[in-house]
């Protein structure tokens, strides 16, 4: 579990008073279990098009966070898999994937990085011949099980997958982030991506995850005002039920 607070800022400062020049920020961190707060100070100058920042020297970031889009979902991809391989989480990909195509033997690494799936062929099918899908299935649950203690952002989380896998998709996207105390931050137009989730909450053995997992949907209303509306699990039910549009 990740043991520090959040930060609470205590003072901002600007200088210049027609123009925005430099914006300070002074905040202090309290860790779980410690009666004294750490002071830190971070400053970003602007001069014309160009922006100055300066972290503080003595601040480390525990907290570890992934942000994956459509042109990130594949970067790393091959180190992640070799990270679960030698952690001895293979399983957490294969049980999903197994679900989806009961074809699939194994998961391994070839040379420069290449990626080979065991389909009971004589040879192994190499990553790059399947489909976007599957492909994007598998880089999803490969970096969640390759981040611990930490946050993922995940975009437009029903791309590329075909309806009839996500609720599959969301039961092992839960487990593989309980295993590794993750916080799951998903967006999504997909109907049938809520559906999934209230479905998935639905089964006893998850829940214990109702009071944990919210919905939000924002809207722009008249004068560009922006309203998010929270749904928690018994106004997603209602939702659902209604038919209500929630995307």
């Amino acid at each position: 579990m990740v043991k520090e607070s959040l930060p609470d800022v205590s003072s901002t400062s600007q200088n210049s008073t027609d123009n925005i020049e430099k914006l300070i920020l002074n905040a202090s961190i309290r860790t779980q279990g410690k009666s004294k707060s750490q002071k830190f100070q971070s400053e970003i100058s602007i001069e014309g098009t160009k922006n100055d920042v300066k972290m503080p020297q003595n601040y480390k970031e525990s907290l570890k966070g992934l942000f994956i889009t459509k042109d990130t979902i594949y970067s790393d991809l091959s180190k992640n898999i070799e990270n679960v391989l030698v952690n001895k989480r293979k399983s957490m990909l294969l049980e999903p994937l197994q679900i989806i195509e009961p074809q699939i033997r194994d998961i391994s690494l070839g040379t420069k990085g290449m990626i080979y799936l065991d389909l009971g062929y004589p040879r192994l099918m190499p990553l790059n011949l399947l489909g976007e899908g599957f492909r994007r299935m598998l880089s999803i649950l490969t970096k969640v099980s390759d981040t611990r203690n930490g946050i993922i952002l995940l975009d437009e989380i029903e791309n590329g997958l075909h309806y009839s896998s996500m609720k599959v998709f969301i039961k092992y996207l839960i487990k593989i982030a309980e295993l590794q105390h993750i916080q799951l931050f998903i967006t999504t137009h997909s109907k049938e991506t809520l559906n999934a989730i209230y479905e998935v909450l639905t089964i006893p053995e998850f829940s214990k995850f109702k009071t944990n997992i919210k919905s939000f949907t924002i809207r722009k209303h008249r004068e560009d005002k922006i309203i998010s509306y929270p749904y928690d699990f018994e106004k997603l039910d209602y939702a659902i039920e209604q038919d209500i549009e929630m995307r």
